[in-house]
C-alpha cells in the first residue's frame, strides 16, 4: 500500500520509503490510520522521544487533508505536530494560522549523481586522492550485495558497533538495528546495495532504493574506519556501478553532528531538502 502511495506521491524527503519506517520502527515506532482516501503516518522520533505526524499522504490536497484535520481536533485531542514539510509544500499551503519551526538539522544532502561517480574538477581533488591512496595500498573488489554476502555485512556491522561501543549511545544503537533489519529482510525490502572486498575480506557495503523518479536515497554505508579512503571508495564505486540511472542521490541528513555535517559538506551537495514542522 505505501510503496504504491510513494509512487504516485514522488516524495522528495528520505523518511518516505517503506524501509525507512519499517528498519527504524523498533525505535521510532509508525502508527498509521485514514482519513478518507488520505493515509495518516504518525511516528515517534528518537531524538525528541515524541510523536509528530508525517505528512498525509493521498490524491485530496495537503491544503484540503489539513483542513479536514483541523475539524477532527478537540480540547481533548490535539493535532501532534506535523513533520518533513517541504519549502514547496510550505508555499502551496500558505503560512496564514501556521506555526512554522525550520529543522536544519534534518534537511537532506542531495548531489548530483555524475558528481559522485567521477569526483569531477579541483573541488574533488581531495576526495579523488583517498581514492587512490586506498586503491594504491590495497587490494579492492566491488560485488553486488546479494543473499551469499548477508552474513559478511553483519559480521562487519557488529565489528563497527564494538568499535565505538554502539551499545552505550542510543542514537547508535538504534542504527544498528536498523540496519540489521533492513539486511535480515534485504531481499524482501526491494533495495539495492553494494560492497568492497578488500584482501578478499567484506570491509564496506552499502543500501539504497529509489525516492522518487529521478532520485535514489542511501540509506546506510559502513566501511573498516581503518582503511583510509574506503568510504570515498564505496560512495564512488557505488554511484557509478548502481546509481548512474539516477539523477541524483539523497544522502539523508547530518543531524547536527559537526563531523557528519563537515563530510557531507565536504562532497559539496547540488541542493538541500529543507524540512519543517507544522503547528497547526
Amino acid at each position: 500500500m505505501l510503496d504504491g502511495l510513494f509512487k504516485k506521491m514522488q516524495p522528495q524527503i528520505s523518511e518516505l520509503t517503506f524501509t525507512n519506517l519499517f528498519v527504524w520502527n523498533r525505535f521510532e515506532p509508525v502508527q498509521i490510520s485514514r482519513l478518507g482516501e488520505a493515509v495518516l503516518l504518525q511516528r515517534r522520533r528518537l531524538h525528541e522521544g515524541r510523536f509528530f505526524m508525517m505528512p498525509p499522504i493521498g490524491e485530496e490536497s495537503l491544503a484540503d487533508m489539513l483542513n479536514e484535520l483541523t475539524a477532527l481536533k478537540t480540547r481533548s485531542h490535539q493535532l501532534p505536530p506535523i513533520y518533513g514539510l517541504t519549502s514547496e509544500q510550505l508555499q502551496l499551503l500558505g503560512r496564514n494560522s501556521l506555526g512554522i519551526e525550520t529543522d536544519r538539522d534534518d534537511w537532506d544532502y542531495v548531489y548530483q549523481t555524475s558528481d559522485l561517480a567521477d569526483l569531477p574538477g579541483d573541488k574533488y581533488h581531495p576526495k579523488r586522492n583517498f581514492v587512490s591512496r586506498c586503491l594504491s595500498r590495497h587490494r579492492c573488489e566491488y560485488a553486488v550485495l546479494g543473499s551469499s554476502q548477508i552474513r559478511d555485512c553483519l559480521n562487519l556491522q557488529t565489528d563497527w558497533c564494538n568499535l565505538r561501543e554502539c551499545g552505550a549511545v542510543p542514537s547508535l544503537e538504534a542504527e544498528n538495528v536498523a540496519v540489521k533489519t533492513a539486511l535480515d529482510n534485504y531481499e524482501s525490502l526491494g533495495v539495492v546495495g553494494g560492497t568492497i572486498y578488500v584482501e578478499g575480506k567484506l570491509e564496506a557495503f552499502t543500501l539504497a532504493e529509489r525516492l522518487n523518479q529521478d532520485t535514489a536515497v542511501v540509506h546506510f554505508e559502513k566501511a573498516n574506519p581503518e582503511i583510509e579512503g574506503l568510504y570515498q571508495v564505496i560512495n564512488q564505486w557505488f554511484c557509478q556501478k548502481e546509481l548512474r540511472n539516477f539523477k541524483f542521490v539523497n544522502r539523508e541528513q547530518d543531524l547536527g553532528i559537526a563531523g557528519l555535517r563537515k563530510a557531507k559538506q565536504s562532497y559539496h551537495p547540488h541542493h538541500m531538502v529543507e524540512k519543517h514542522i507544522v503547528h497547526v
